[in-house]
């Protein structure tokens, strides 16, 4: 079993956590790139 507090979202690395917006419902496949990038860097920078 995980423990909830090894759980966390994507943009919980990032300097401004929000929800990553499903493009399916928002039609901004541009945006959803955009924060799982930044999601991505932000984590591989905590990670080094």
């Amino acid at each position: 079993m995980v423990d909830s507090d090894q759980v966390r979202l994507l943009l919980d690395w990032s300097d401004a956590p929000r929800d990553i917006a499903d493009p399916w419902y928002t039609g901004n496949f541009d945006q959803t790139y955009d924060d799982v990038l930044e999601g991505c860097e932000t984590l591989l920078a905590a990670l080094d």
